[in-house]
């Protein structure tokens, strides 16, 4: 899966002269939690709320404040921004976006497409892509095992599934340290046979949840 297929393509911008009053503005009236800045079409960096809150004092919170237009004026978007800005393009696979933000340490990234902006993609949008490539549907079974040695383990397993009638409606591959594992959801009425299966030909079965 590729970041253009899980980004919000509607993004909120200000312009680096925007008022912090005006940004808290734009936060509240569409629930989001960062703004890009733009100017000249040119992408400057990314406002978020915590750094709006850093601006004013420690014993105010302007997100909770209904008479915050009566506060004076405490500085521009300019001044809080963070910069530069880290970016992803909008065909990145996700795990790139993901890394990008753990190495960063920040909970979003503007997504481009040559010098344009196109969308953002967020922790929240690629935690919901996980949630749903390792949930499956309803009913289904997770199983997890270790295919450390056993290379044509995934193709027998396919087999298997096909010879039981069982529906495979998620596999997943990953490395965990010297170990490379495979989740995988299954649905159908044979599934206690397949996990015996699994065991009778070898493959170590780690962890089986309904």
């Amino acid at each position: 899966m590729i970041v253009d297929m899980c980004m919000t393509r509607s993004v909120e911008t200000v312009t680096p002269e925007t008022t912090l009053t005006e940004a808290v503005h734009r936060m509240n009236a569409r629930n989001i939690r960062r703004l890009v800045v733009v100017k000249n079409r040119a992408i400057l960096g990314v406002v978020c709320k915590q750094d709006i809150v850093r601006a004013f004092p420690p014993d105010l919170n302007p997100f909770s404040v209904a008479g915050i237009d009566a506060l004076p004026s405490l500085g521009t978007v300019a001044d809080v921004l963070q910069s530069p800005v880290i970016t992803i393009e909008a065909d990145q696979p996700i795990e790139a976006a993901a890394r990008r933000m753990t190495e960063h340490h920040i909970g979003g990234l503007p997504v481009v497409q040559g010098d344009k902006l196109v969308g953002i993609i967020t922790e929240s949008d690629i935690f919901r892509v996980f949630s749903k490539l390792l949930s499956g549907q309803p009913g289904s079974t997770r199983i997890t095992f270790d295919i450390t040695d056993q290379a044509a383990a995934l193709g027998s397993w396919v087999r298997l599934c096909e010879e039981l009638k069982l529906e495979l409606t998620s596999l997943i591959t990953f490395t965990d340290g010297t170990r490379r594992l495979a989740v995988a959801r299954v649905q159908g009425a044979n599934t206690h046979r397949l996990i015996d299966r699994l065991w009778d030909t070898g493959q170590s079965v780690l962890n089986v949840i309904d």
